[in-house]
């Protein structure tokens, strides 16, 4: 599977999302309506970019997951494809910065807030209605979120592996410390 945890694949993945638009556009359209198809949208690209980021594939599948069932929930009692975008965009922030990657609260929730609010004020800016100019919100909101790799003091969560014995881990840690220091083997 790709991924794309990085400044570079993140930007790549813009500009495959708002490729992608157009076709997924002609398909959804005549099922959901222009509304629909970008609500929508919103949703599939949010968890696709998601699933992407986990420092593991089944933490990017679950992030993934829960955003797609949630802003789906959301979209059934959202008054408009507006309120559909705005709940993806906000889950994307949370689940990134809350289940994918650790970072000080205080600073994960500015960063977050600029690139959530940013990207939504340029995508919006550019937004008129047509295939062609969705396309390039959907471009610019994700180019926005690559600034999230360029941004210090955040690192990956990981899982801690629970099929490993405490004993051979602490056996582990010690030999790579003797290794270090120089006492292992000699010969």
């Amino acid at each position: 599977m790709m991924r794309w945890n990085g400044l570079g694949r993140s930007l790549l993945f813009g500009a495959f999302a708002a490729a992608a638009f157009i076709p997924f556009a002609i398909i959804a359209t005549p099922l959901f309506g222009w509304s629909g198809a970008v609500a929508a949208y919103a949703i599939v690209s949010a968890a696709v970019y998601l699933s992407g980021l986990g420092p593991t594939l089944r933490q990017g599948l679950a992030a993934s997951l829960l955003l797609g069932l949630g802003v789906s929930a959301i979209a059934v009692v959202a008054p408009s494809h507006r309120d559909v975008v705005l709940a993806a965009a906000l889950a994307l922030g949370v689940l990134r910065s809350g289940l994918l990657y650790r970072s000080r609260f205080a600073r994960a929730l500015a960063i977050e807030s600029a690139l959530g609010c940013g990207g939504l004020l340029i995508a919006g800016q550019i937004f008129d209605g047509s295939v062609v100019s969705t396309a390039l919100a959907v471009w610019a909101f994700y180019l926005v979120q690559s600034v999230f790799f360029a941004v210090g003091g955040i690192t990956l969560r990981r899982d801690r592996p629970d099929d490993v014995d405490p004993f051979e881990a602490a056996r582990a840690r010690a030999l790579a410390l003797l290794d270090d220091v120089g006492v292992g083997d000699s010969g």
